[in-house]
């Protein structure tokens, strides 16, 4: 496969507004590419005031929390975790750490365990909660608080578990800050595929919003969805894309994912197309903000603040165990690009946003 090139580049900056105030999905129309930069524009602001909660109980003592991973070589549930590590830390407790590896065998083991174990608190982290609802019945009936990172489409309170809340940025929010902007780079006259795994709701969820993004555009045309599980990307992809280039050729420009993996896997095969503009709905991976930075092999990613997550979920819990209400608070993710990298990513390249989060939730906790 020859390399191409995409002539459209497109250098934004700007404020983000929250998703509740973000344009609305609109009906296609001459202004969609307008409405695409608008959003696009909003997803670029620095991330330097504290939002998020000043007040709560102060730390509960003596606690165990087991942390239930999905699958840590996702870079997301990895991020949650450090940030999850620290805070334990920080207050006080006791963490244990089930890494399911996206095998069914190995969460069953590890949901069996933990009940019999009896922790003072769970974090379903990279599940849907729905399906494990029985489960979840089960180990809060035994006084076990249960919460969610990543658990269900959106944070806060997912109907029809006991989940306690759920932790997470607006998946709505990702979604339309990546689609607009590979609207705006593909200067409104894109070929457009999109890469998911359906077993998640939160990734249908993003799908949805994103495919709705590039229907509103006129000159912008949806290839294909491609479902491609986030545990065999690996194995997947190079069939996948030999398959893309072969049905669509020099109309495929655009690949958004909904996860950084997926980009993983294209910058793994020598042969991959080399003008395809890449760009992920989630994480901002260490990996993705390498590639970003180089410009080689992917655009743009959208990165929620997982280390502060990671430290939100234990404030959670300790909102649970003093019977307090979920705090509400809902951290705002941020669309990174070649052009804003500096300053807010790290040579260690990882998205920790300088808001004093660490700081806030000590002062709550009295540590």
């Amino acid at each position: 496969m020859n390399p191409r090139r995409v002539a459209a580049r497109v250098l934004l900056a700007g404020t983000f507004l929250l998703a509740a105030a973000m344009p609305a999905l609109a009906a296609p129309s001459a202004d969609s590419l307008s409405i695409a930069q608008q959003r696009a524009n909003l997803a670029l602001e620095d991330l330097t005031v504290w939002n998020g909660p000043t007040t709560g109980p102060e730390a509960a003592t003596g606690k165990t929390i087991a942390f239930v991973a999905s699958d840590l070589k996702n870079g997301g549930v990895k991020g949650a975790l450090n940030g999850v590590e620290e805070a334990a830390e920080a207050i006080g407790w006791k963490l244990q750490v089930f890494d399911t590896a996206s095998n069914d065998e190995d969460r069953k083991k590890a949901l069996l365990d933990i009940a019999a174990a009896h922790f003072d608190g769970v974090i379903f982290a990279g599940f849907d909660a729905t399906p494990y609802a029985p489960w979840i019945d089960n180990v809060a009936a035994a006084g076990m608080t249960v919460i969610g990172w990543h658990a269900a489409y959106e944070p806060g309170i997912v109907p029809g578990t006991q989940l306690f809340t759920n932790v997470a940025s607006s998946a709505r929010e990702v979604a339309l800050a990546a689609a607009s902007y590979a609207v705006v780079k593909s200067g409104g006259a894109g070929g457009f595929v999109i890469f998911t795994d359906s077993r998640f709701s939160v990734a249908q969820a993003k799908t949805d919003d994103m495919a709705t993004i590039v229907k509103n555009c006129p000159g912008c045309q949806l290839l294909s969805i491609e479902d491609v599980r986030l545990d065999r990307t690996a194995e997947d992809m190079p069939a996948r894309l030999e398959n893309l280039d072969r049905q669509f050729g020099d109309r495929w420009t655009v690949n958004l994912g909904i996860n950084d993996l997926y980009f993983d896997a294209m910058a793994a095969l020598p042969d991959a197309r080399a003008d395809l503009v890449n760009i992920s709905a989630g994480d901002g991976s260490t990996s993705a903000f390498l590639r970003v930075g180089t410009g080689l092999g992917q655009t743009a990613t959208v990165a929620e603040p997982l280390n502060l997550q990671g430290w939100q979920l234990i404030d959670e819990l300790n909102r649970a165990f003093h019977n307090e209400r979920p705090s509400g608070y809902v951290p705002r993710p941020r669309l990174f690009t070649s052009g804003n990298l500096a300053g807010a990513v790290g040579e260690d390249f990882f998205f920790d946003p300088p808001n004093g989060y660490r700081q806030a939730y000590r002062r709550i906790w009295g540590k």
